[in-house]
């Protein structure tokens, strides 16, 4: 066991995920919609079972929860605590190692993390996909949309970011540290608010989960912006949203109600803007080399250039 699968272990972090409404919200809401009468169910990284549980509540036949973390065995007292056991089996397995007896219907994670890709357990979800789920079967989340957007923070940039050091503490200059935690280009999780953006978010990676392989998230393109009022570009942000079900989007935007993923703050050097003015940004979102659950996002434009790590 490593230390990404032991801290999952932890009964507190659970407990972020389980209670951020929005997520639980939706996922229950979008299981209710998914799953018919006899299904049988593949709940992967099941955690306290909690969508195992809402997937045998939803009428599935058989539910298959697996985690590979040690919380598998509060999950199977959950199960049982809740007079559910008769139809979920809990499993404490490696998801690559992991072959059911049975193909499965739908194929329910919440594998989602930080920029939606971090912690890279989506390559363990395709390979249990792979596996484990009949031809045509469902996944849920069926799709995700990463987007990205130019922001100008004061509060992100000059208080809690990099600009900090512009000013000087107690009379003594820590100007030149700006540049340092700059180049340092370390991305950071926050809360981003709607009235930081210079122009809406552009989409810039999107995956369909049926049909995604693992390489399918590191791609690289270029996106325009057009600056909507006049400001300080101090950094992008980026969020994602998933598609759920058909009739259910969870959004972690600026614009929804707040999530623990909250959104992803790039900080760049500031550059003043002028309301419609035009900027391309280029990006690459790769692997990080070193870091097996980190990821690389490489943001340039204006001849600068940045590559963060997110972790």
């Amino acid at each position: 066991m490593d230390f990404y699968f032991d801290s999952y272990s932890e009964v507190s972090l659970q407990r972020i995920m389980v209670s951020d409404r929005p997520r639980t919200g939706a996922f229950a809401e979008a299981i209710r919609e998914v799953v018919k009468s006899g299904d049988k169910v593949l709940d992967l990284g099941t955690g306290t079972g909690l969508l195992a549980m809402l997937s045998a509540k939803a009428g599935a036949q058989k539910v298959f929860a697996v985690d590979q973390a040690g919380i598998a065995g509060a999950a199977e007292k959950l199960v049982a605590a809740n007079k559910l056991n008769d139809r979920i089996k809990v499993i404490n397995s490696n998801a690559n190692q992991l072959k059911l007896d049975e193909p499965v219907d739908l194929l329910v994670s919440e594998w989602l993390g930080h920029f939606a890709f971090a912690e890279t357990m989506l390559d363990d979800v395709i390979t249990c996909r792979d596996v484990n789920l009949k031809p045509g079967g469902t996944m849920l989340p069926s799709g995700v949309e990463i987007s990205l957007a130019p922001i100008d923070s004061e509060i992100l940039y000059d208080e809690q970011g990099p600009g900090f050091w512009s000013e000087p503490v107690q009379s003594i200059d820590f100007s030149l540290l700006e540049k340092v935690e700059l180049d340092q280009s370390i991305a950071v999780k926050t809360m981003v608010l709607p009235d930081d953006l210079l122009d809406d978010g552009k989409p810039i990676i999107a995956l369909d989960l049926a049909t995604a392989t693992k390489e399918s998230p590191w791609q690289s393109g270029e996106v325009e912006f057009v600056m909507k009022r006049d400001g300080q570009l101090n950094g992008f942000a980026g969020w994602f949203s998933a598609q759920l079900s058909p009739s259910v989007v969870l959004d972690t935007g600026p614009h929804n109600p707040r999530t623990h993923w909250e959104q992803t703050y790039f900080p760049m050097p500031t550059v003043v803007v002028e309301e419609g003015q035009r900027i391309k940004v280029k990006y690459s979102l790769t692997r990080h080399p070193v870091e097996p659950r980190g990821l690389l996002f490489d943001i340039e434009f204006n001849d600068i250039r940045h590559v963060f790590t997110i972790g």
